[in-house]
């Protein structure tokens, strides 16, 4: 066992923080022995989409050492999915793209890489963003239309009172 009770084929998460974007979380596969596999630009570098690639970093690199208490969570293997097969699945994509394609913030992501590890390939953390995109757009749609209708039983009441005098 390492770490946060870490075994090999666990995903392993990192809250990554920064004045100048918002917060998210990093997504890796444990492989053991110490190391991650993740898909990643360089440096960790969430904007150099064009470097990124699948590959292994000791788990002190994943967690980075700019924090001394770093917001790290471990999802177990599912019990249905071998941990022998989740890390053969891991070294399998190391080197280059996942799935042969660039990274994509909404459709080919480090959370993609490790989940689909582990059985799908899916990202919860854009799901929760589209899902509060669509949420708020309706609600701004709603407030719109709610809004449009006010005005115009504002107008159509001034309109009236202009009759009788």
């Amino acid at each position: 066992m390492y770490p946060y009770n870490l075994q090999a084929g666990d995903i392993v998460t990192v809250k990554r923080t920064s004045p100048f974007r918002p917060t998210y979380y990093h997504y890796g596969v444990y492989i053991g022995n110490g190391e991650v596999i993740h898909f990643s630009g360089a440096e960790f570098n969430i904007k150099a989409k064009e470097t990124a690639k699948v590959h292994r970093v000791t788990f002190k690199e994943f967690v980075g050492d700019d924090d001394d208490n770093p917001e790290v969570k471990r999802i177990p293997c599912p019990s249905d999915v071998s941990r022998e097969e989740v890390v053969r699945l891991a070294k399998s994509a190391e080197g280059g793209f996942f799935r042969n394609i660039p990274y994509d913030l909404f459709t080919n992501n480090c959370e993609h890489f490790a989940r689909w590890c582990h059985g799908e390939a899916e990202s919860k953390q854009v799901q929760k963003v589209v899902k509060r995109a669509i949420v708020g757009g309706a609600v701004a749609l709603g407030v719109g239309l709610l809004i449009r209708e006010v005005v115009k039983e504002i107008k159509e009441e001034k309109k009236q009172r202009h009759y009788y005098y």
